[in-house]
């Protein structure tokens, strides 16, 4: 209930107007966004590195007047463009403490990469997968059929393996990288290498594909998205 909660009493309200104000965000039509935030999670959108330490501190400062800090520990840099190869000069807090630069930051359960255009990756979700249904089988997989195991892996493992992809820019090679998690969670429950055992094994316990999953729920996404008054998100399906 907390997000819910929080959304309710919007307690930083003013934090996101002085950040908005100050025009120090990555533009949209001419209009600055320069914040997002669900609830505490917070990302700072800025075009330079001088502009994204001057939101720092005017974000630190805000927070200051609601009792509130930036947990450093628990913050960190990416830089996503044609030039997110360059080096940056460090982002520090008002303690003077530095905010380290990252390839990867994960942010509401999505692992945004640094790159040349915006991308996700996808390798702590395979890996949160693999010890999932690791964990099943170790308990259940030599005393229970293959119908509950499989029910396990699709209500389960599924479930994490394509949390985020909806929203996330997903490419061929993604696909396949997801796909062959699912295929070898098949291979080990049917004790089999056979690409076509797999597949009849998916198709009569009727498991989809990832590529019929993603697009699904991406569809589901995109429904809901376009019911949606926030103005961010009308601009952007307006491009």
């Amino acid at each position: 209930m907390s997000p819910y909660l929080f959304a309710v009493c919007r307690p930083i309200d003013s934090v996101v107007d002085k950040m908005n104000a100050s025009g120090l965000g990555c533009y949209i039509k001419f209009v600055c966004y320069s914040i997002l935030l669900y609830a505490d999670d917070i990302i700072l959108l800025s075009p330079s590195v001088s502009s994204l330490q001057k939101l720092l501190s005017i974000c630190e400062l805000e927070l200051s007047w609601l009792d509130t800090a930036i947990n450093t520990k628990k913050s960190s840099c990416i830089r996503v463009g044609p030039h997110y190869k360059s080096e940056c000069s460090n982002i520090v807090n008002n303690s003077n403490t530095k905010l380290e630069w990252c390839d990867t930051v994960r942010y509401l359960g999505v692992n945004i990469t640094s790159s040349s255009v915006f991308s996700c990756c996808f390798r702590h979700s395979k890996q949160t997968v693999y010890r999932c249904f690791n964990a099943i089988f170790g308990k259940v997989g030599r005393i229970a059929n293959d119908e509950v195991i499989i029910e396990l892996f699709k209500k389960k493992c599924l479930a994490l393996l394509l949390y985020g992809t909806e929203a996330c820019p997903m490419k061929k090679y993604h696909i396949a990288s997801l796909q062959f998690v699912v295929n070898t969670g098949f291979a080990k429950n049917f004790n089999t290498r056979s690409k076509d055992v797999i597949n009849d094994c998916q198709f009569y316990f009727n498991c989809d594909s990832v590529f019929d999953c993603v697009t699904k729920k991406t569809n589901k996404f995109l429904c809901k998205y376009a019911q949606v008054e926030n103005v961010l998100c009308v601009t952007i399906s307006s491009l």
